[in-house]
């Protein structure tokens, strides 16, 4: 295994085309080209639902390293967000906030969290809306009721929507096709039943080509440049979760067993971290060389609920519950612990209830 994580200048999260300037000759003289920054971070809080405890966003400003439990409320001048938060992600200028119990999509300005608009998806087009991913000027999304929709990123409009399998939940872009994950989630009790596949859409004619069978209860996905992933859950018992990567041709490779997933430009950040077992490691997976490296933490999250990394801060964050006689206390509000690529923690935020997501607010500076 060569590419390993050893220093902070020696792994693939440090993209030097992202942390440095290129500068051209210009008119009158060099010209300085933007890069991108990460400023800050952002967790969306799923709330507690059955506790009339409302869902949130939390933003940790890197910079003054405080966590703003409010800046949604701030900026708009609402206390309400909306109904059991699904996840956030931050495409370009804009952050979308899928609002899972209020089949509501905010888009947000990045910069200052001013409401740009609210898409309310229809039955033409798919309810519900899971997750993101994002390719050109289009943002992709689940709709848990059996769809795929597509939203014009300059309109701000559903413009397309295509039918897929059973309660898609993760969603990921690569090499010209929207990979769904077709979990059956609403099944459970007949072991989810028909989630076995994940869609493989054809971007330019947006229609569904392929349904890849991976396996029991797929979910999360994420996507290298080249490369896409899979989370396939198992039933949380005799079948594990697992870790898979699609080939181009449909083929399956197993990479190992994992609960979250994250991904760069190159490479792949997983966990594995089932209900009762302390999160003290990451695993690197690079694609090009197959090799796999574990990164240790110098301090353990007892009962995760959100796993991302960023590249261009080069900081790993997970999410977790506070303990309560040695169970998740679903009813306090969660904590963020921010790490660099080595592992340590740099330090610990609080958040909302259920801090079930997380995004980071990079920008072109």
């Amino acid at each position: 295994m060569t590419n390993h994580f050893r220093t902070l200048g020696a792994i693939a999260l440090v993209i030097a085309s992202l942390t440095s300037c290129n500068e051209n000759d210009g008119p009158d003289g060099p010209v300085i080209d933007p890069v991108e920054t990460t400023t800050g971070a952002i967790i969306i809080n799923q709330g507690v639902y059955n506790a009339n405890i409302a869902g949130s966003l939390t933003y940790i400003d890197f910079v003054t390293q405080q966590a703003d439990q409010k800046v949604f409320e701030n900026a708009n001048g609402t206390t309400v967000l909306g109904d059991t938060p699904q996840s956030v992600f931050v495409y370009g200028s804009k952050m979308y906030v899928a609002l899972y119990g209020s089949n509501l999509i905010r888009v947000l300005d990045v910069k200052n969290f001013k409401e740009i608009k609210r898409i309310t998806p229809t039955a033409s087009t798919g309810t519900q809306p899971r997750y993101f991913a994002a390719d050109g000027k289009k943002v992709y999304v689940t709709m848990f009721d059996g769809y795929v929709a597509r939203i014009d990123t300059t309109s701000l409009e559903i413009d397309a929507s295509v039918k897929v399998g059973p309660n898609p939940d993760g969603i990921a872009v690569c090499n010209g096709y929207v990979y769904a994950a077709n979990s059956d989630g609403m099944n459970y009790m007949e072991n989810y039943a028909n989630g076995n596949t994940v869609s493989k859409i054809d971007i330019a004619t947006f229609t569904e080509k392929q349904k890849i069978n991976v396996g029991m209860n797929p979910g999360a996905m994420a996507a290298t440049e080249s490369d896409v992933f899979v989370i396939v859950r198992g039933n949380y018992g005799a079948i594990p979760s697992m870790l898979k990567k699609i080939n181009s041709d449909g083929s399956l490779e197993e990479i190992g067993t994992a609960t979250y997933v994250s991904a760069t430009r190159n490479q792949v950040l997983y966990v594995h971290a089932p209900y009762g077992q302390p999160l003290g490691a990451v695993s690197c997976y690079t694609p090009r060389d197959g090799s796999i490296q574990s990164i240790t933490l110098s301090s353990p999250v007892e009962f995760p609920a959100a796993f991302e990394a960023d590249e261009v801060s080069k900081t790993i964050i997970i999410t977790g519950y506070k303990t309560n006689a040695g169970v998740a206390d679903y009813m306090s509000v969660g904590f963020a612990n921010l790490y660099d690529n080595t592992g340590k923690l740099i330090k610990t935020y609080a958040t909302g209830h259920n801090p079930c997501g997380i995004t980071f607010k990079t920008l072109l500076q």
